[in-house]
């Protein structure tokens, strides 16, 4: 999808082609302007007829889907919540709350990602102390060993974990 500043494109300008020809004011002259027989709200072709139908049909159902999201956007967003009657948010009100959550859960992950590093930097540092643990322990019971072996006994001895 597109975002907003790529849709709305501030830095061109539309220009507009100035108009060759004028209008003409008298209603005979304007059926008849150039030898053409313009029509203005003559009757339709039963053609045209079946694309406006067509038209209006496709239209139509761009907008029931469109609704029927922004319905579904009313449900998914916290404090959003849509009823049937008139008294329910906005269009555009739910599409703003629903941009605002958005962000909310950006920011929500983004500390989420954060703590998470944060977390996993912990655990190889507890790892890292576990393993120091083990070879002080390892450390410590050969010398104890060495020192039983001289004949030293120790004051105060509390049996090896």
């Amino acid at each position: 999808m597109m975002t907003p500043p790529d849709v709305i494109q501030t830095g061109t300008q539309r220009t507009i082609a100035p108009r060759t020809q004028s209008y003409p004011a008298d209603e005979n002259e304007l059926l008849q302007h150039e030898g053409l027989n313009w029509k203005m709200d003559g009757p339709r072709t039963p053609r045209d007829e079946r694309r406006r139908a067509q038209h209006n049909e496709v239209e139509r159902r761009r907008r029931d889907k469109i609704n029927n999201w922004i319905v579904t956007l009313s449900k998914i967003i916290p404090d959003c919540n849509m009823d049937s009657t008139k008294t329910g948010a906005s269009k555009g009100g739910i599409l703003s709350k629903a941009c605002d959550y958005i962000r909310e859960l950006r920011q929500s992950n983004q500390r989420l990602q954060e703590s998470l590093k944060e977390v996993e930097r912990i655990q190889v540092d507890n790892e890292l102390c576990r393993q120091q643990i083990e070879e002080l322990k390892n450390e410590n019971a050969l010398l104890r060993a060495q020192l039983q072996q001289h004949g030293i006994e120790m004051v105060g001895e509390t049996p090896p974990q």
